[in-house]
């Protein structure tokens, strides 16, 4: 009798730890694939409960997540998190703390610890950030705050304020995002929200100045997830909230370069702030939590090969 009263002890505690080894349910987290050391990092997020806000640092490795540590970086929502290839570290930028401050601290992740980051653009949250890979320079536009009219750009340790003069230009917005595109070599911004609505419109930065592209696009979204696969030299686009009419998408994107097509029409439940990354080592697509219609915060992991999404375990 003892002997089973051990042996289901043994089961249940075993079962609670690996139930640990996993994230709880979020969303407005932020994740990017680290190519120095081949895994996908997640970082922070709100949990259920609006007051519940996580600094925890998590890394997965095909569908095996691992808590690398609490992080002395301030919990947050509503942060971005990229990969920077030249100096093989992770930079944590922005987001909204638990007090609903406009955070400013900046931290470099090399898979060891945090090194932060003294000076950069101005406090804010939601920002649309992606990494050049043609200009070797990591873009930053808009976002939530003092500096939502604001553009910057990070080259070489350093970090430039880009002068928007520019009449022809995308507006001021938040819960947009912006991706690089392997075809045409630039970065390209879709969607978000500005002057108090979902937009649908479509622009790209070259590095020196911005250009609508007059394409037929997906309906207007903000909060959605927008990510290049780099394999396929594709930018994949899921779910996102149309505010003004409160849709809630579960649709699936892709873009080639010239044009949008829509794809999947099965896959991860409707949702909206969500995140992800592409997982070199896969060749796929990798999208954690969000929020569904109930306003659930959800804690589900999909993959996307290029043709269908396939939930994991």
């Amino acid at each position: 009798m003892k002997k089973v009263i051990t042996s289901v002890l043994f089961l249940v505690i075993a079962h609670q730890l690996l139930a640990q080894e996993s994230p709880e349910p979020r969303d407005h987290h932020a994740m990017t694939f680290d190519n120095a050391r081949k895994r996908i990092v997640m970082f922070g997020g709100n949990g259920s409960g609006e007051s519940k806000y996580f600094s925890d640092l998590w890394e997965l490795d095909n569908t095996s997540w691992r808590k690398v540590n609490e992080s002395e970086m301030t919990e947050r929502s509503s942060h971005a998190i990229v990969f920077i290839p030249n100096i093989n570290k992770n930079l944590l930028i922005g987001g909204i703390s638990k007090s609903g401050e406009y955070l400013i601290d900046m931290g470099f992740w090399d898979g060891k610890s945090w090194t932060p980051v003294a000076e950069g653009p101005s406090p804010r949250y939601s920002p649309a950030i992606a990494y050049d890979e043609f200009r070797e320079t990591l873009v930053l536009f808009s976002g939530a705050g003092r500096g939502e009219d604001e553009m910057w750009e990070w080259k070489d340790g350093v970090w430039t304020q880009i002068s928007l003069n520019q009449e022809n230009r995308p507006l001021a917005r938040t819960r947009s995002q912006m991706v690089y595109d392997y075809v045409r070599k630039t970065v390209i911004l879709f969607g978000g929200y500005a002057e108090g609505k979902s937009v649908d419109d479509m622009w790209e930065w070259n590095g020196k100045e911005w250009t609508r592209l007059q394409v037929n696009v997906p309906p207007a979204r903000n909060n959605h997830l927008m990510v290049s696969d780099k394999h396929r030299k594709h930018v994949v686009l899921f779910g996102g909230k149309n505010r003004q009419e409160g849709i809630l998408f579960g649709d699936t994107w892709e873009w080639n370069g010239e044009a949008w097509s829509r794809l999947s029409k099965s896959g991860p439940e409707a949702r909206d702030m969500t995140s992800g990354a592409f997982d070199e080592n896969g060749r796929r697509i990798v999208l954690f939590g969000g929020r569904n219609e109930d306003r659930k915060k959800l804690g589900d992991l999909w993959s996307w090969d290029g043709r269908r999404w396939s939930q994991l375990k």
